[in-house]
């Protein structure tokens, strides 16, 4: 079963993700569909957050790399942020961070406001 809801905010050329606790098989076209809506909204920039998410599998692994490509010939730059330990250690398992930079926190993210990440369903402890 899957559970892929998200939220995202848009902000400057920013794009939040938010996604929720699967990326499994049925939640591809879900992140395919939330990663359109960034590139329609006119966003270099697509940030997925991570922090709810608890499993991914081998087709979810496989839609981040395809995600990665499709946005790097458009110029759109894709990073990751607040993975848990398992989700991050499959990423790098699989060198997704060769590709992608993958941030421990929202506080290492350069040019993004505080306000702007909460409301867009980030959670950081050093926001609350």
């Amino acid at each position: 079963m899957s559970h892929l809801p998200h939220q995202s905010q848009h902000h400057s050329s920013m794009h939040i993700i938010t996604l929720g606790s699967c990326l499994d098989t049925q939640a591809e076209h879900l992140l395919e569909s939330a990663v359109y809506q960034a590139q329609e909204a006119q966003g270099r920039h697509i940030l997925l957050n991570l922090q709810d998410l608890t499993k991914i599998d081998s087709r979810g692994l496989g839609k981040l790399f395809l995600t990665y490509h499709h946005l790097n010939r458009q110029k759109i730059r894709l990073s990751i942020v607040n993975p848990r330990p398992m989700v991050r250690e499959m990423l790098e398992f699989v060198n997704f961070p060769k590709l992608v930079r993958i941030y421990d926190s929202i506080d290492e993210i350069d040019g993004v406001a505080p306000e702007l990440l909460e409301t867009s369903g980030v959670h950081s402890p050093a926001l609350h």
